[in-house]
């Protein structure tokens, strides 16, 4: 029996220890300049989603994070059209700078879309997406949802 415990624990060891250096080296990417030299460039991304039937405050509706790269990044949105009482929407904050956005989409608009969004490292953020069930509407969909995808 103690045999196994001390393999088991080695075998745990060695499993955070590989996930660990694969986590590590999955936010950076490598980049060939006009030069030749190779460049690595910091990567990564943050998700949120917000369902109608979420319970309170779900953790997947909203992300605070500290930005590591400094530069233009990728908003990809999926905000279904705007309705008074649903509310569907993105928000991104810099919590650092105390400035927001708030991306929703109104008639004539694609639901799905992306856009170009300015990050400054070391500034904190927080992404997240709102959307309330319609009480009212007896057919109202709620599995309809709002996705927000920040890439760089």
């Amino acid at each position: 029996m103690q045999n196994i415990a001390k393999h088991l624990s080695l075998y745990l060891a060695l499993f955070t220890s590989v996930a660990l250096h694969a986590q590590s080296n999955s936010n950076t990417r490598s980049e060939m300049t006009t030069s030749g030299t190779v460049t690595e460039k910091a990567s990564g991304q943050v998700f949120v989603a917000a369902k109608k039937d979420d319970l309170p405050n779900d953790p997947y509706r909203s992300a605070v994070f500290i930005a590591a790269v400094s530069g233009s990044v990728q908003l990809t949105l999926n905000i279904p059209l705007w309705h008074s009482v649903k509310q569907p929407y993105v928000t991104i904050e810099n919590l650092t700078k105390g400035t927001y956005l708030r991306y929703t989409t109104f008639p004539g608009e694609s639901t799905y879309r992306t856009t170009s969004y300015t990050l400054i490292a070391g500034d904190q953020y927080r992404l997240t997406a709102n959307i309330y069930p319609n009480p009212s509407d007896p057919n109202d969909d709620t599995d309809e949802d709002v996705l927000a995808t920040l890439s760089w």
